[in-house]
């Protein structure tokens, strides 16, 4: 491991799920939008109205109440993960979910196997969309390596994305999240380190690619809309894991400026800037997050207990 190890303290755990959800909330508004205006985010922070999470928060914290249950005994347990899932989308399906998860939630709700659910769509291929990944951030609080963190990030992926892809996007943003909550705040973030780190875990050329591409924007700190163009701003994990990663990798230690960059990137606006604020909020702990965004957010006691109960 070349990036040092800190322990986990509650408030970077809060700092964790917090982030999570604020920039899925502010990103929400702005999903679609191939360009985001600093001035239309800027109304959007200033608003009075309450910041509503999506189906980015609601299936993590599905994830993070899992580990939490488990944690004393088998830790992950697919098959009541998968149901689970499928209940909070049943309970909520307004919350924004995309296209093919709920064919897959609903398939498992009607006592389909999710093994089997998950390759009925997609030519049998299954998703390679960044459902796994934008939810996988808690793994980072219970793994005991980074390893470990890619294994159960690839597990949480299995129930809902059969396609590589998927997994990969998974098994990147929990090893990042994992080397951010462990990473020493006190010092600069050693950027090559962190990407040599994810390429261990993540075997896969065109995301090698991708963490090559990462690294050479963060030298030139392009704005988030190049960004965007140069790295992908889709549903596709390939096409967003690798934007939030740069989101968070240009502002490592302000999980504000993370999450403004992961909206201005434009598209799955949500989804990027939920990705970058996990890993910003990790380093950074809650204490670092506006405090005026989290009076809004719409569920910030029950993220609060959560963090609590997986520390």
């Amino acid at each position: 491991m070349t990036i040092a190890m800190n322990p986990i303290t509650r408030d970077r755990a809060r700092g964790l799920l917090l982030g999570l959800a604020l920039g899925d909330a502010l990103g929400a508004p702005f999903e679609g939008r191939a360009l985001v205006s600093a001035d239309d985010l800027l109304a959007e922070e200033r608003a009075p109205s309450r910041l509503v999470h999506t189906d980015d928060t609601a299936l993590a914290l599905v994830l993070a109440g899992h580990l939490a249950d488990h944690r004393d005994t088998t830790l992950l347990d697919e098959d009541v993960l998968a149901r689970e899932f499928a209940e909070a989308w049943r309970a909520e399906p307004w919350r924004g979910y995309g296209e093919g998860t709920p064919r897959v939630f609903g398939l498992i709700t009607a006592g389909v196997p999710w093994a089997d659910a998950t390759r009925a769509f997609y030519q049998g291929q299954g998703s390679f969309g960044n459902g796994a990944a934008m939810r996988v951030a808690p793994v980072a609080l219970v793994a005991t390596s980074l390893h470990h963190a890619a294994e159960l990030a690839r597990r949480t992926a299995a129930v809902t994305h059969a396609h590589k892809h998927g997994q990969h996007g998974a098994a990147c943003q929990a090893a990042a999240t994992y080397l951010a909550l462990r990473s020493d705040p006190a010092r600069p973030l050693a950027v090559p380190a962190f990407l040599h780190d994810l390429s261990r875990v993540v075997r896969s050329a065109p995301w090698h690619e991708k963490f090559d591409r990462v690294a050479e924007l963060v030298r030139h700190r392009p704005d988030p809309e190049h960004a965007g163009r140069a790295l992908g701003n889709d549903a596709s994990a390939l096409g967003s894991v690798p934007t939030a990663l740069l989101a968070f990798l240009t502002y490592p230690d302000r999980a504000d400026e993370a999450i403004r960059y992961g909206v201005r990137a434009g598209g799955d606006t949500d989804t990027i800037a939920a990705m970058a604020g996990a890993l910003a909020g990790a380093r950074t702990g809650a204490g670092s997050l506006p405090e005026k965004w989290l009076r809004r957010l719409d569920i910030s006691g029950r993220l609060w207990s959560l963090a609590d109960h997986l520390t």
